[in-house]
């Protein structure tokens, strides 16, 4: 499994020279939010990343009760050029809406982004999210999922997902630069199995 991190502006300015060439393999950089919302860290954080050659990823954290088109707009003009990037990340925690249009909110978003990228977008999200406010979305198992576990125990299967391929074990870890908490994930594969991932 390989090694990565997750940051956004909670996590403030980072030192990339105390982690940038150690155990850091990929990192996912939240770019937007809601429907204007856009992460102030985004463009620096991408820009370390790519200085020390770590795969870079962005995400949007989603609000399921807003207008989702907007919020692909937002996304897509935020990050501009995904070559050379992981798959973009639609976020899933926290906010919602009512349960008739969750589903298709959600998935209009992720197709919005698939349409525009023609790369299948990877879903983050949490096992009680997904059973509680997609319970019976099946299409999910279509898209890379990014779990959100804590825990130093191997998630079991979570439906309708045959595996996970990201890993957020933990977001309350501490790396030298980095002055807050930040989030740890593993990916399921190798180092050609993630390069495979980046799109052209």
């Amino acid at each position: 499994m390989i090694s990565g991190i997750d940051l956004s502006d909670k996590n403030g300015a980072a030192d990339w020279t105390l982690f940038g060439n150690g155990d850091v393999n990929f990192v996912f950089i939240k770019a937007s939010e809601a429907l204007d919302s856009i992460d102030p860290m985004y463009n620096t954080n991408m820009q370390k990343a790519q200085d020390y050659g770590i795969l870079a990823g962005a995400y949007h954290w989603l609000h399921p009760n807003l207008h989702v088109g907007q919020q692909a707009e937002t996304f897509l003009n935020t990050v501009g050029n995904f070559k050379g990037m992981l798959p973009p990340v639609v976020c899933l925690e926290t906010h919602r809406t009512n349960l008739n249009d969750m589903d298709k909110n959600v998935r209009t978003f992720i197709e919005l982004l698939e349409s525009a990228l023609k790369v299948k977008p990877i879903i983050y999200t949490s096992e009680s999210y997904w059973k509680t406010y997609l319970p019976e979305s099946d299409w999910g198992c279509e898209y890379p999922l990014w779990l959100d576990k804590p825990g130093s125990i191997w998630p079991s299967q979570m439906w309708p997902w045959a595996g996970w391929t990201f890993w957020q074990y933990s977001y309350q870890a501490r790396l030298p630069g980095i002055a807050t908490n930040l989030g740890l994930n593993w990916f399921n594969g190798s180092v050609t199995e993630l390069n495979n991932m980046v799109i052209q």
